[in-house]
């Protein structure tokens, strides 16, 4: 009667065994068949985007960001304009003179 229960065990655990790496078989065939279809896809995208950017699309999409990078520059200085801050003027263009520059700068720092 021993004997027969040690080779129930044995078969039952040879079953299970069996169960369980058919089910990781299965899970693993599926991601494989995912992981694939996603590479395609993905690969399909990039071949896609690289075909209808041709012809001069790299002007059209640097001039398409510059024009959003103002419209946002024209927004901040809006806000900072209602905020009460007032841009420090441009700066003066230089002149010839050096050591008359340097007297200039020295008369407006008070020296």
């Amino acid at each position: 009667m021993n004997w027969l229960k040690i080779a129930a065990v044995a078969v039952g655990a040879l079953i299970a065994f069996l169960v369980v790496g058919s089910v990781i078989h299965l899970i693993m065939t599926v991601l494989g068949y995912v992981l694939v279809a996603a590479l395609v896809a993905g690969g399909g995208y990039i071949v896609y985007k690289i075909a209808t950017n041709r012809g001069g699309g790299e002007v059209r999409g640097k001039r398409r960001r510059r024009e959003i990078r103002d419209d946002h520059h024209d927004d901040l200085r809006d806000n900072l304009r209602d905020a009460g801050y007032a841009p420090p003027p441009p700066p003066r263009p230089a002149s010839g003179n050096v050591d008359d520059e340097l007297a200039r700068l020295k008369r407006e720092m008070g020296h």
